[in-house]
């Protein structure tokens, strides 16, 4: 009993770790739409993801690098590229949108996972997966809710940022075994930093903060710091301590705490239609992640 007790105890503190993470990451809608105010869109995603990139360095050392060969950089490379459109979309979507839609519409990300893995890794998506994608999808239109109905352009551009994440996921999921994830983690988030910088060298009017306010230095910091290594650094050191479905059902929580920040720091009003959008988004994805535990089969109980 005492053993079975200090299991539970250590799963439960491991999963409120992972709790603060989705806190993290909702914060970071309504901090980052008002820093791209004072900066262009690709001016401050680089400086945000070098400013990562060098944390990551440090954290991988000597020893995490040399798990990389010459596949490994590239696959860092590649994968990086996935995640960079995926920000490339959420922020030039969080620009003409509210915070809020977006925190919910990225959280779609979710949904795309089991469906895309059929067609790609021929991994056909589960019953309760097909059905979550229904409950998502007619969220969507609520959240999104005009007369007539139409979709706003951010949305639209934060819907294709959810597809990049899920290929992204799949990415690492299929890839990504055999390296240090530190260190494949560093590649990506300098790739994603560097292709960003060159974007803003040539198509952005400054490439540099002219001006280093409170509030955008609290944005470096909340979004380099804690939303990404922070985040990694808890994913890696506690998601192993839970099982994947709880895992992925806390990370539901993202666009709540979106929705809660959106409203709080910028004073986002969402509708009652656009409340339950939300909740049906939300709805979605936790029915997709919990369905395996409600169809696996309950094991006979044995003496062992």
């Amino acid at each position: 009993m005492i053993k079975a007790h200090k299991v539970n105890k250590r799963q439960l503190i491991a999963e409120l770790m992972l709790a603060s993470v989705t806190i993290f990451w909702g914060a970071t809608f309504p901090i980052v739409k008002d820093a791209i105010v004072e900066m262009p869109v690709m001016a401050f995603l680089w400086v945000r993801f070098a400013l990562a990139a060098l944390m990551l360095a440090f954290l991988a050392g000597k020893s995490g690098f040399a798990t990389l060969d010459r596949r490994g950089w590239l696959l860092g490379a590649g994968l990086g590229s996935v995640l960079a459109l995926s920000f490339i979309f959420q922020t030039f979507g969080l620009e003409r949108t509210s915070s809020a839609n977006t925190g919910f519409l990225t959280g779609l990300g979710v949904i795309w996972v089991p469906l895309l893995a059929g067609p790609l890794l021929k991994k056909p998506a589960a019953l309760g997966s097909k059905i979550g994608v229904a409950f998502a999808l007619s969220g969507l239109f609520f959240l999104t809710w005009h007369t007539p109905w139409t979709i706003n352009f951010g949305d639209l551009l934060v819907v294709i940022c959810s597809i990049f994440i899920a290929l992204h996921i799949l990415g690492l999921d299929v890839f990504a075994k055999g390296y240090d994830s530190k260190a494949l983690t560093f590649v990506q988030i300098a790739t994603a930093s560097l292709l960003y910088l060159v974007g803003s060298l040539f198509f952005e009017p400054v490439s540099w903060p002219q001006q280093w306010t409170g509030s955008l230095i609290f944005a470096f910091l909340i979004t380099s710091v804690f939303a990404t290594v922070y985040a990694f650094w808890a994913m890696t050191t506690f998601q192993n301590r839970t099982t994947p479905t709880r895992a992925a059902l806390i990370y539901t929580l993202e666009p709540v705490f979106a929705a809660l920040f959106s409203i709080w720091l910028a004073g986002d009003r969402l509708t009652a239609i656009g409340w339950f959008g939300g909740f049906m988004i939300v709805f979605g994805m936790v029915f997709a992640e919990a369905w395996p535990i409600f169809t696996a089969k309950k094991r006979p109980l044995t003496n062992e």
